[in-house]
């Protein structure tokens, strides 16, 4: 536990330290987000049936969140660098089925992570207050913990479901497009979707069904991709402030 609380700490204090360098670069802004995450079955399956003579277990993609903070760089005329750090909760139901007793079972299962994407931003101004935003690029995920969920059916059966990471550390490619309106004073107001690729499932996960002491269980992994819609909200640009100190010699 406290290694898993010493990485989360040096997580947030390098995001932290890269909020205080933006206070040195006037096209620097600092943001936050909020995304709702939807189940995509174009780009990756969001549900998973395991299968065998006696027991199915499925897994389905139930809505989720990822919240967080952003900071934009701008490092051309319309390119900008983004990151920050996120909280992401990957929300599923899992359904169960003995086949050979008809009994059935359901429940939750969350995945939570922390991630801090590197996006490349290319943006192009439609009219003298909206700009068409898209930008890719790689995500360090942080991954804290192992997962599970039980329900004892009766006092003679189990249904059990577990997921274990794969690595502590994963990476994941995210994608975005969206509308930004901008303003001087009120900042930018942003609106778009993402879609987030794992580049290999997130979790090994596990059900079983226990009855009278006999076990059955199975196995498969959980990939993690999921389609969002973006909510960002961007403060008035940070501009370096003024020494109070002037230049020059201290008279006496």
């Amino acid at each position: 536990m406290v290694h898993k609380n010493l990485i989360l700490f040096l997580f947030t204090l390098s995001f932290w330290n890269l909020i205080a360098q933006t206070e040195r670069n006037s096209d620097a802004y600092f943001g936050i987000q909020y995304k709702p995450l939807m189940a995509a079955n174009f780009i990756g399956k969001s549900t998973m049936t395991l299968k065998d003579s006696s027991f199915e277990s499925t897994f389905s993609q139930n809505l989720g969140y990822s919240l967080g903070g952003i900071i934009r760089v701008q490092i051309g005329k319309n390119i900008a660098i983004e990151t920050g750090i996120n909280q992401v909760k990957r929300n599923y139901n899992v359904n169960y089925i003995s086949l050979d007793s008809n009994k059935t079972a359901s429940k939750s299962l969350s995945f939570t992570s922390f991630d801090i994407p590197i996006n490349t931003l290319f943006f192009v101004k439609m009219t003298e207050k909206i700009f068409l935003n898209t930008s890719l690029g790689p995500s360090i995920v942080f991954n804290p913990s192992n997962v599970a969920s039980q329900i004892a059916y009766n006092k003679y059966t189990i249904f059990k479901a577990e997921g274990r990471r794969k690595s502590i550390f994963s990476a994941e490619l995210n994608a975005n497009i969206g509308f930004e309106y901008r303003t001087k004073k009120s900042g930018f107001f942003y609106l778009g979707t993402s879609a987030r690729i794992p580049f290999a499932p997130i979790f090994n996960v596990a059900t079983m069904y226990e009855s009278n002491g006999k076990k059955h269980v199975q196995y498969g992994g959980i990939n993690g991709t999921y389609l969002s819609l973006d909510f960002r909200y961007f403060f008035s640009n940070i501009k370096k402030k003024e020494s109070i100190f002037q230049p020059g010699p201290i008279e006496q």
